[in-house]
């Protein structure tokens, strides 16, 4: 999973919800709306790992997260309702940052910008090490994370504990 095409396309092929996940990020218009931020669908749905209430996620490249901002506010209101909240970010290293909330049929959707290559995202790396780490695991690592998130555990704390790593699991998940 490299490129926005390849994740639709990995998505529009596999299970029932990742099926359904794509076609409601095609329906809704958001990839065109966001398509000159390089929008890249991450999150547990792409890895399936994703449990009943869990979001799609969409990162997004931005150079300036005012106007991006500004923007959005603008376009996503055709989609539905949504919440937005800047933040600064609190891992080392991230930047700034700027969240859309919606609703899209069914699904929560989450618009994660800032002003870092997409695939120099703390999300996108996480989603990357999650996906490694369930390859080598097979179906018995999925059942675990799926075990551990339907118990109510953010992904990479579950991660964290299969692996027996100590310390803060978002600062962990980019070193694994």
């Amino acid at each position: 999973m490299c490129t926005t095409a390849d994740v639709m396309a990995h998505l529009a092929k596999g299970n029932e919800r990742q099926q359904d996940a794509y076609r409601v990020l095609q329906s809704s218009g958001l990839l065109d709306i966001l398509a000159d931020y390089h929008p890249y669908p991450a999150g547990t749905v792409p890895i399936d790992i994703d449990v009943p209430g869990s979001d799609l996620d969409l990162l997004c490249y931005v150079k300036d997260l005012d106007p991006f901002e500004a923007e959005m506010h603008d376009q996503i209101g055709v989609v539905g309702e949504f919440g937005c909240i800047r933040g600064e970010g609190d891992l080392p290293d991230q930047r700034p940052y700027v969240t859309f909330n919606l609703q899209v049929g069914h699904w929560p959707v989450e618009i994660f910008a800032q002003s870092v290559p997409v695939y120099r995202q703390n999300a996108y790396l996480h989603m990357l090490v999650e996906w490694r780490l369930l390859q080598l695991w097979g179906d018995a690592g999925h059942r675990e994370i799926r075990r551990l998130k339907r118990a109510g555990w953010k992904t990479e704390p579950a991660f964290a504990s299969v692996l027996g790593l100590q310390g803060d699991p978002y600062v962990i998940a980019v070193s694994v």
